[in-house]
């Protein structure tokens, strides 16, 4: 398989990634403005991969995309909308480092020797 589709096909499931993720967001959220334009990046990173004749001015134009949604998204981490992401990933790896203890029950299984 070609390399510029292989491209083409990887820019167009990160959109479909960013897309569902805008969808799952809170309306007005500088979280899902950032979804929006991450999506609308690689749709135009995509399109770059088709035309060949406008491959820079495009990327320059998805790499502008892209800024400006790591821009929201620090944004939106600055303005406390991820903490609820933060504590839930927290509570997350807190309960398996939990059960690892129960497993392991204190001691790794290369200690045992």
């Amino acid at each position: 398989m070609s390399p510029d589709i292989i491209r083409l096909i990887v820019a167009i499931v990160i959109a479909a990634l960013l897309i569902e993720q805008f969808r799952r967001s809170a309306p007005g959220s500088r979280r899902r403005r950032a979804f929006a334009l991450g999506a609308a990046a690689m749709v135009v990173i995509a399109t770059s991969n088709v035309f060949a004749a406008a491959l820079l001015p495009l990327m320059v134009i998805g790499g502008g995309l892209v800024l400006a949604a790591v821009w929201l998204l620090w944004q939106a981490y600055q303005k406390g909308e991820l903490d609820d992401r933060f504590e839930r990933a927290r509570r997350y790896l807190e309960s398996e480092r939990r059960r690892y203890d129960e497993y392991d029950q204190g001691g790794s299984r290369d200690d045992r020797s």
